[in-house]
């Protein structure tokens, strides 16, 4: 067994468990630690072209997660990096955006600039999951569900394991 599918195993496991969480009445701690699972299991499953260290994620303090997904609840696979606005994401070259309450159009405009690298994106207010981010997560329910915008993943210049994009389909129509 490759250790690429022995990661993607584990990962799908970790995310099997979170359907337990369906008891909880709203979104709370446990919520918290199941978006930070996710975040760190769909980047550890990433590869980025040329990339031969832990790769950096901005992440937008505007996102409800922030201090979650910066956080060490799980062993984090990536350097995380706290920024305001647009601006400080492109100062940060990093290697992938989690966004907050940044709209759609916002990412497009961001995803733009930092072309033609490649960089994986995340965001937790994008529920329609058409346009910008790649990966799109509802923290709003538990258990925690995520969406994926094959579109924007191809543009990207990223590659994501096929298991975890078959996890987003399960956990989409649950």
């Amino acid at each position: 067994m490759s250790v690429l599918h022995f990661r993607a195993v584990i990962f799908a496991l970790m995310i099997v468990t979170i359907p337990s969480l369906a008891d909880l009445p709203s979104p709370g701690p446990n919520n918290d630690e199941a978006v930070q699972r996710i975040v760190s299991g769909i980047i550890s499953y990433t590869r980025w072209p040329k990339l031969n260290a832990a790769p950096r994620i901005c992440i937008f303090r505007s996102a409800r997660m922030a201090h979650i997904i910066a956080s060490n609840i799980t062993p984090i696979s990536f350097t995380p990096v706290i920024v305001e606005n647009s601006e400080e994401a492109l100062i940060a070259n990093c290697d992938g955006i989690y966004f907050g309450i940044e709209a759609p159009e916002q990412q497009v405009k961001l995803i733009e600039a930092y072309q033609p690298r490649a960089l994986l994106l995340i965001a937790e207010q994008n529920t329609e999951c058409l346009i910008g981010s790649s990966f799109c997560l509802n923290i709003d329910v538990t258990p925690v569900k995520f969406a994926v915008n094959l579109d924007s993943l191809s543009r990207s210049g990223v590659r994501v394991n096929p298991e975890v994009l078959m996890l987003a389909r399960n956990s989409r129509h649950d």
